[in-house]
């Protein structure tokens, strides 16, 4: 199997709502959905019909009104939008930072940085200079794929290990390639000499449950649950006897007042809380939870292109995301990019 796959391009929705003179915005990938459709015709109506602040009372009723549909998949990323963008506009309208509105743990929150996707043109060389790289940038939490292929893999983390020694921390990504229990414990005997701190989605996502056995049953800890879709199943995983780091994604699970209550469910079962990407959404819920990191992809491993919306870029200091002090989220848009890259779409 070759190596690397080229991404071209993404697909972002933004959803922005206003109370007067005051914005809030929401934003997630659109996976190729007409979510901005879901958006106007079934959440827009609930939005304004309600009094501003009233988040929880907005994500309740968007819930009920798709109770003979399901709130999986295409609403749950829909509502995430608005819930997102509600959530940011109450900051702002109370001038605070919204990690500061939700609890306000800490103002640094620690990146595990995302490296070592697979290229096409020498794999293991570029894990080896993209280790360097980030090393000196005073990274020391990592993220690597595996799963592509058994010997490629054993010469990438030798590779890695080699310049990042003994010390520092990493995760492997196998993006659901394991089919079974048992073909994930005959890989990890070989991964375990590279002190593997975690396996994420040993599983593909409809496979939740084969994660928990896992985690119950494995030496290592492992990582499920940003590709779940059904709130119930991200419940079970969050329990004591689930999976031992949840990982959740507030664009896909139902925004961030259904983050904040899986992560709070995981934590208060002494399960760990992961994010899955958009530091810029999950450091703020990370800061406001406490001892909870983020990942990030840095500079030369980006693959999602939004640093080019942004106006203003995060502050990170070896390997700590340093939260806004300005109300909301924080994030500064770059409105001439937003308008450059806006595309006009047909529903028709």
């Amino acid at each position: 199997m070759a190596p690397g796959v080229d991404v071209t391009e993404r697909e972002y929705v933004l959803v922005r709502i206003w109370a007067g003179d005051t914005c809030g915005a929401g934003f997630g990938l659109t996976r190729g959905a007409l979510l901005d459709a879901t958006v106007m015709r079934h959440l827009a109506p609930l939005v304004l019909e309600a009094p501003a602040g009233s988040i929880r009372g907005v994500w309740d009723a968007a819930r009920r009104s798709v109770a003979m549909l399901g709130e999986c998949g295409i609403f749950a990323r829909s509502l995430a939008l608005v819930d997102i963008a509600l959530w940011d506009l109450q900051a702002k309208l109370l001038g605070a930072p919204l990690w500061r509105l939700l609890g306000g743990c800490t103002a640094e929150v620690p990146c595990r940085a995302i490296m070592g996707y697979y290229r096409r043109h020498d794999p293991v060389g570029a894990v080896q200079r993209e280790a360097e790289h980030l090393l000196a940038a005073g990274y020391r939490v990592f993220k690597l794929p595996v799963g592509l292929d058994v010997a490629l893999d054993r010469q990438r983390l030798t590779a890695f290990r080699k310049v990042a020694g003994p010390d520092v921390r990493v995760a492997l990504d196998a993006s659901g390639s394991f089919r079974t229990i048992k073909d994930v414990l005959t890989a990890w005997r070989w991964l375990e000499p590279f002190d593997i701190e975690f396996l994420e989605d040993p599983f593909p996502a409809t496979a939740w449950r084969q994660a928990v056995r896992l985690a119950q049953a494995a030496p290592f800890k492992v990582a499920f649950g940003e590709s779940v879709v059904a709130p119930e199943s991200l419940g079970r995983l969050a329990v004591a006897e689930g999976v031992d780091i949840l990982r959740l994604d507030a664009t896909a699970h139902l925004g961030i007042t259904g983050f904040m209550m899986f992560a709070n469910m995981a934590l208060e079962n002494g399960r760990h809380v992961f994010p899955h990407y958009f530091p810029d959404l999950h450091a703020p819920l990370a800061g406001a939870l406490g001892n909870v990191e983020i990942e990030e992809s840095p500079p030369g491993a980006d693959a999602t292109g939004f640093a080019q919306l942004r106006r203003v870029q995060p502050t990170i200091t070896s390997g700590l995301w340093r939260l806004s002090e300005e109300p909301g989220l924080g994030i500064v848009w770059d409105e001439a990019a937003i308008e450059h890259h806006t595309v006009a779409v047909s529903h028709s």
